[in-house]
């Protein structure tokens, strides 16, 4: 299992936030479920426009075969959780936080295994980190993209 930083974002009382996304990754529980088909690039407003019906749906059939005939599908690892937490004083921290929540996340992930194909957090995997009363600049700065893998 691993995690990427997806984004930084701001509640209405200003306290900042790190939005971290959760893979997992191939022979842990529920891999198959979360490692799905899509287009190789994204569709364009002008060829979306083009697939749009009279009443203005997307059938299904007619997306998979533009699909196919011009851009082609491949495999990709999608999210199966994501979890805002509040902003910690250095990327160490955030990365502590996240290796605790992966292991919640391992021990529900092999609960779910046993009964469904599908991830359904349980209430326990909820708090947020708590962020320090001031923020001290660490090694490194909390940037959208940066993988944390499991220790």
């Amino acid at each position: 299992m691993y995690a990427i930083i997806d984004s930084t974002q701001m509640n209405k009382k200003g306290q900042e936030f790190i939005r971290v996304d959760f893979y997992l990754e191939k022979g842990e529980p529920l891999y198959d479920g979360y490692h799905v088909r899509v287009p190789a690039r994204e569709l364009t407003e002008k060829e979306m426009a083009g697939l749009n019906g009279k009443d203005g749906a997307i059938s299904k059939a007619d997306y998979e075969a533009f699909v196919v005939k011009n851009i082609g599908w491949e495999m990709k690892d999608t999210p199966f959780n994501c979890h805002f937490f509040a902003k910690p004083a250095t990327l160490e921290d955030l990365d502590d936080a996240v290796q605790a929540r992966i292991k919640l996340l391992k021990a529900n992930c092999a609960e779910n295994a046993k009964t469904s194909s599908e991830f359904k957090p349980t209430r326990i995997l909820c708090p947020l980190t708590v962020c320090s009363a001031h923020y001290s600049k660490g090694s490194k700065e909390i940037m959208p993209g940066t993988e944390m893998e499991e220790a």
